[in-house]
This record gives C-alpha cells, sequence and structure tokens, in this order.
C-alpha cells in the first residue's frame, strides 16, 4: 500500500505538471490568438471540433480504458487493439469527409467543409498513439507523459501564433491542432518504444471490447448530449455566440482539466489496483474529492469574482460577452468535479453497465432543459447546463450508496468546509475590486494575491482538513526527493 501511495503522490505530482505547463502554454497562446482571430472563426473550428470529439468515442470504443482496467496485459492484447482502433478511425474518416458539405449546409457555414476534411485527419493519428498512452497510465510513468505533453503544446502553439500572424484566421486553430496531434504522437513513441506485431486475436477483442463498449457508450451519451448546447447555439443562433460561450468554458476548463484532471488520470488506475477493496476505493474517492475541491473551489470562485476585469485585459472590449458565461460555468464545474469522481469509482470496479444506465436516465431531464433554455438565449442554455450538472451529480452518487458505502450526505459534507473557505476569500476579492481605485491590471493583481492569502490563512485557522494533508504529502515527497538526491 505504502508503495502504492508513492506511486500515486508522483503521479499526481506529474499529471499536475504535466497539465499545468501544457495548459499555461495553451492559455498564453489563446490570449495571442484571441487578438488576431475573430470570434466567429473560432466559432467555426469549435463546430467542426465538437463533430471530431464525438467521433473520436467510436474510435476509442472504451478500448483504452479496458487496456488499464485489465489485470494482465500483453502484446497480443496491444497489438490487436492497435489494429481494431485504426481500422474504426480510417472508416470513420472516410464517413467524415463525405458528409462534411452536409454538415456545412446544416449550419450555414461553406468554411466547415474543408475543415471538417482537414481536421478529421486527428482521428487516425490519435491511434497510433492510444497504446503507448495506456501502456504509460497502467505503470502510472507519468514523468515520461510531461515531456510529451510540454513539446507538442509549445511546438504547436508557435505554429498556431506564426499562421495568426499571417492571416490564416480560422486555418491557425486548424493548423494548431494538427501539430498538436503530430507532434505529440511522435513524442510519445520516442519515449515509449513500443511498436504493434503483425497479430490480431478476436477473442482478446472481444473480451476487452466487451467492458469497452459499455464505457464507451456511456462516454458517447455523455458527450453528445452535453455537446448539444454547442450544436443548439450554432445551429439557432450564430457562430460568434458559440465563441463566446465557448470561451467562457476556456478559463474554469483549464483548472477543472489541471487538477480534476490530473487527479481523475491517477485516481482510475489506482482505483483498479484497489478495485477489489470497497473500503479502500471508498477512502480513495474520499480523498480525491476532499483534495479536487480544496483546490478548485477557490480557484473557480475566484475566477468568477474577478471575470469582467480579467477577460477585457486577457482577451479585448470584443470579448466582453462570454463574461457570464464564464461565471456560470465556474459554479458548473465544481458539480462536474464531482460526478466525474463518482463515474471513475465505478468504472474502475467494473460497473461500467451501471454508468451507462446512470447516462440513459440523465438524459430526459437534458433534453427538457435544451428545449426550454434555446427559445430563451445562450445565456439561458449555459444556465440549464449547470441545472443538469446538478442533476447528474446526483444521479451519479446514488449508485455509490451501496456499492462502497459512501452516500451523497458524506459526499458534499467532506466538501462543505472547503466551500465555507472559498466563500470567504471570495467576499474580500469582491471587496476589493469594488473599493481600490487603481487600473485593472493593478486591483486584479491585488485580488489575486490577497485572495490567496486570505484562503491559507483561513485554511490554518480552520485547521482544514485538506490543507493539512497536502502540507504534508508535499513536505513528505521533498524529504524524499532531497534524500534520493543526496
Amino acid at each position: 500500500m505504502s508503495s502504492l501511495k508513492q506511486q500515486t503522490m508522483s503521479g499526481v505530482f506529474w499529471q499536475f505538471m504535466q497539465k499545468m505547463l501544457g495548459q499555461i502554454i495553451t492559455f498564453t497562446v489563446s490570449v495571442v490568438l484571441a487578438r488576431l482571430i475573430l470570434p466567429s472563426d473560432y466559432g467555426t473550428v469549435a463546430l467542426a471540433g465538437m463533430y471530431m470529439l464525438l467521433l473520436a468515442i467510436f474510435i476509442d470504443c472504451g478500448l483504452g480504458a479496458a487496456l488499464i482496467q485489465k489485470k494482465e496485459v500483453d502484446d497480443l492484447d496491444l497489438s490487436t487493439i492497435f489494429w481494431a482502433q485504426l481500422l474504426f478511425a480510417i472508416i470513420i474518416y472516410t464517413i467524415v469527409f463525405f458528409s462534411a458539405p452536409y454538415f456545412s449546409v446544416m449550419f450555414k457555414d461553406d468554411r466547415l467543409t474543408p475543415i471538417l476534411r482537414v481536421s478529421a485527419l486527428i482521428l487516425p493519428l490519435g491511434t497510433l498513439s492510444t497504446i503507448q498512452t495506456s501502456i504509460i497510465s497502467r505503470k502510472m510513468a507519468f514523468k515520461t507523459y510531461f515531456y510529451t505533453t510540454f513539446v507538442s503544446s509549445l511546438l504547436s502553439g508557435i505554429i498556431g501564433i506564426i499562421m495568426a500572424f499571417r492571416g490564416y484566421g480560422a486555418w491557425a486553430l486548424v493548423g494548431q491542432n494538427m501539430s498538436s496531434s503530430i507532434i505529440g504522437t511522435l513524442a510519445v513513441y520516442f519515449q515509449v518504444r513500443w511498436l504493434p506485431s503483425f497479430k490480431f486475436s478476436k477473442e482478446r477483442f472481444l473480451g476487452l471490447f466487451s467492458y469497452g463498449w459499455k464505457f464507451s457508450s456511456s462516454s458517447f451519451l455523455g458527450t453528445i448530449f452535453f455537446q448539444l448546447r454547442g450544436y443548439i447555439i450554432g445551429f439557432y443562433y450564430t457562430s460568434a455566440d458559440l465563441a463566446f460561450y465557448n470561451r467562457g468554458e476556456g478559463i474554469p476548463g483549464i483548472i477543472n482539466r489541471n487538477i480534476s484532471g490530473t487527479v481523475s488520470s491517477v485516481l482510475f488506475p489506482v482505483l483498479t489496483k484497489l478495485q477489489d477493496d470497497k473500503i479502500a476505493v471508498k477512502r480513495a474517492l474520499s480523498r480525491s474529492m476532499k483534495t479536487c475541491s480544496y483546490l478548485m473551489m477557490p480557484l473557480l470562485f475566484g475566477l468568477a469574482a474577478i471575470s469582467d476585469k480579467l477577460v477585457v485585459l486577457l482577451y479585448t472590449e470584443r470579448w466582453s460577452q462570454c463574461v457570464p458565461f464564464m461565471q456560470v460555468i465556474c459554479v458548473m464545474e465544481l458539480f462536474n468535479l464531482l460526478s466525474m469522481a463518482n463515474l471513475q469509482a465505478l468504472n474502475a470496479i467494473g460497473k461500467a453497465d451501471v454508468v451507462l444506465k446512470l447516462e440513459i436516465y440523465k438524459k430526459p431531464p437534458l433534453v427538457l432543459i435544451l428545449i426550454i433554455t434555446a427559445m430563451i438565449s445562450p445565456l439561458a442554455i449555459c444556465i440549464g447546463m449547470l441545472i443538469y450538472s446538478l442533476w447528474a451529480f446526483i444521479v451519479n452518487a446514488f449508485p455509490n450508496r451501496k456499492l462502497i458505502s459512501y452516500p451523497i450526505k458524506e459526499q458534499l459534507k467532506d466538501v462543505v468546509e472547503n466551500v465555507l473557505l472559498s466563500f470567504i476569500m471570495v467576499i474580500v476579492v469582491v471587496l476589493l475590486g469594488r473599493l481600490l481605485p487603481f487600473s485593472d491590471m493593478i486591483i486584479i493583481g491585488i485580488q489575486i494575491i490577497i485572495g490567496i492569502a486570505t484562503y491559507i490563512l483561513s485554511s490554518i485557522l480552520m485547521k482544514n482538513e485538506s490543507y493539512l494533508y497536502l502540507k504534508c504529502n508535499l513536505k513528505s515527497y521533498y524529504l524524499k526527493k532531497k534524500t534520493n538526491t543526496e
């Protein structure tokens, strides 16, 4: 158990570093590109991106997760999945190529046809590195993945900026995405020296697919219904409106991916190793929720408090319409965090069939919410998604009441103190924003510094469990690294 704990801490550290540096680069690039590219261009590429996201699920078919979840994996398993996914990707790309004109007509945007046909090349390219990524996850060798992501994010960002400066518009975003996929694939091959053998086992494929299809089906349902808001905005309103919505998701999404995403990517293989011990699974899930919420809540609440000034400062006034979207999404990401953690536990203990059933239960209210809010405004759709995220958390948490004895009441109890700490910090931040007579840049700087100090001081005074846990583990990790160095 001690070894697993060390692996977990190391994994969390390197995954956090990977995501943090990658997202810092991505964020910096996005700020530059937002000043060079029109919101309508962003909206067009966003529509193509949503289409790609759905199709990628059909290619993966949950097989990557099945490889991680399976206790023993050999080269025959890996080669079988590689060739299966590559075949799926080629078929899907062919479908995209010929369906692209119809997609353009549907959304009244002729640029979608060539953008879709080029962007979809990411699908077969992505399959070339999925096995290496699964190997990294199984071995929890996240230090390896850190370097890969850093290189691909940096180089693709530079390519995107150069193309934007040269006036390529939407194609600068396409170029950035394509180069990121190509560079990332090449980098992974250098880090994980695995090549497929010319072997395929029907029995191994069916065995992994029996778990994977349930996993991917739930992911597909979750993705398609979640992405419906984007399709509705793009269809009934404008590509600029979609861009404002997506830009509003930008920074909250970075926070979620860096903290919640970091812990979840490590949590799944950890829970998988503990799957036969339900008490240990509950303990790990509870710790994950406490830690993630402690780190995420002040960032999200703080972002919502300063978003009006921050958006104009970073992206210029022409992106100011994304502020209300950002504020609503900051709250929504908190519920998404809790939902994700519950689903990770269910998948890790082999309950992918339960996850699929949950997705079916959750969708009727979502459809109703989208029908009502689509007739009002894009912001109403965003608020509707917030309401749905609360409902999704309740549904996702329900099975864990019996399976691992972790009911909703106990889950909320685990995070309520972190909510209180965040509210204290927000009150201080908002007051500073209203009282300080300085420029927006200086005010934001003061708000961030004082906000962090307030949160940490409040944590110390209240003897917050998550604060003490993080402090203890970071100290232990530092001492271990220092000892190894010496």
